[in-house]
């Protein structure tokens, strides 16, 4: 019996440490000189529970030097659906950069707030400043994207009939940032697709695909064990904080976070 007392309070000490150095792994990140570091550890940060401690910590790159990391914190905190964050949000609507305006807006619109829509319409109208090119560049992009298909799963992530929207609460930024890298493959993509499924099959092929050869592959492996909340995989999950490569590393982070956080209360219908 002693024993037993024992090895629950080691295992206890050992899960608080994991879980402490997993926050300790993404505030690193967010205070790196990298801006590209920064602004994946704000992306990975999207499948984690939007929590208070979780959206403040997203919250502070809205006041990022980087452009990339502001508009990747609007995208994430649009995701989170973080009512708390609207009044930061409508300060970033006066950012200097195009790109993070955009994201801003969309973020309210999502939550329902109408200062989104109002600037929504006035880029429409031409009335807001688009100085680089925001608009017409991702024009071309989506057309580029309709010709690769990591880039049909990106519209589809974007979109009210997307393939990834289901369980995926935090849309585009869970599966952007990895796709986008040149070693995506399409076992990228199924990695982040099986994170809408539950059968045992898939959490085995999750399983093995945390010691995939392809980084991007390890990652959306802990994204999706994350969305899953497998947490019966929380020690696979955990020898990641340890991977040769940062954005895993900070996905595996992300993951063991949202592995900890209770799950919200289901309401009655």
């Amino acid at each position: 019996m002693r024993f037993f007392l024992m090895f629950l309070i080691a295992a206890g000490a050992f899960s608080q440490n994991v879980e402490d150095r997993a926050w300790q792994t993404i505030e690193h990140a967010l205070q790196d000189t990298n801006p590209l570091r920064r602004s994946d550890a704000v992306l990975a940060m999207a499948v984690v529970r939007a929590q208070p401690k979780a959206v403040n910590l997203v919250e502070s790159g809205l006041a990022d030097k980087d452009l990339g990391v502001r508009q990747s914190a609007c995208t994430v905190l649009g995701g989170f659906k973080s009512k708390s964050s609207i009044p930061k949000l409508r300060e970033a609507l006066n950012d200097g950069a195009p790109e993070v305006v955009f994201a801003a807006a969309k973020a309210l619109y999502d939550m329902g707030d109408p200062a989104g829509r109002e600037v929504l319409i006035a880029i429409l109208n031409g009335d807001q400043s688009d100085t680089s090119g925001f608009v017409s560049s991702s024009v071309r992009d989506v057309k580029l994207k309709l010709h690769d298909p990591k880039g049909l799963v990106l519209i589809g992530v974007n979109s009210t009939a997307g393939i990834l929207i289901g369980p995926f609460a935090a849309g585009l930024p869970v599966a952007e940032d990895l796709l986008k890298d040149k070693q995506a493959s399409g076992k990228t993509v199924a990695a982040l697709l099986l994170a809408t499924d539950t059968s045992a099959d898939s959490q085995t092929a999750l399983k093995l695909a945390l010691s995939d050869k392809n980084w991007t592959v390890r990652a959306a492996a802990a994204r999706a064990i994350a969305l899953r909340d497998m947490g019966t995989l929380y020690s696979d999950v955990t020898l990641l904080l340890d991977d040769k490569r940062e954005e895993v590393q900070y996905s595996a982070a992300a993951a063991l976070i949202r592995l900890k956080q209770p799950a919200p209360k289901k309401t009655r219908a």
